[in-house]
């Protein structure tokens, strides 16, 4: 040490100063290479990740009725959809008849309308697949009647 403080000591003040601004920018330049810049891609990374668990949020969110359908889909057999919303909208079903996994329907006069809403609800919020449909015109303006509807 006493050797580093002679040396120290033997040179001109201006070659100290400059030592000293040498000293100072390598010191800044080892805290901006080990301390800042990997803080800073640390931050970025992390902000990175939160972006995307937002993201991935959002689309959940939007997922979620979707998936809330899906499960009211999957419980109850066929029959039981048909029966339970057949009921819900004013539907009287005169023949049921299973085959397979499909059920062929025939119903009494229905207001197209009606009957519309109806098939639009099992399709979209009960997963019931619409395979056929055999409608007439009524005597009543505005009824039909469904001769043949088949869904799985």
């Amino acid at each position: 040490m006493t050797a580093v403080l002679q040396w120290w000591r033997g040179l001109r003040a201006s070659e100290q100063q400059m030592l000293r601004v040498a000293a100072v920018v390598l010191a800044l330049g080892l805290f901006m290479t080990l301390v800042w810049q990997p803080l800073h891609q640390h931050l970025a990374s992390s902000q990175a990740q939160a972006k995307a668990a937002s993201a991935q949020l959002q689309w959940l969110s939007q997922q979620m009725p979707l998936l809330a359908n899906s499960q009211v889909a999957a419980g109850g057999s066929l029959n039981d959809k048909i029966a339970q919303t057949s009921r819900l909208f004013g539907i009287n079903v005169s023949r049921m008849q299973p085959k397979n996994d499909q059920l062929d329907l025939m119903l009494e006069d229905v207001p197209f309308e009606q009957l519309l809403r109806w098939l639009q609800t099992l399709q979209q919020e009960q997963g019931v697949a619409l395979v056929m449909l055999e409608i007439t015109e009524a005597e009543q303006s505005g009824m039909v009647r469904v001769r043949r509807l088949v869904v799985e």
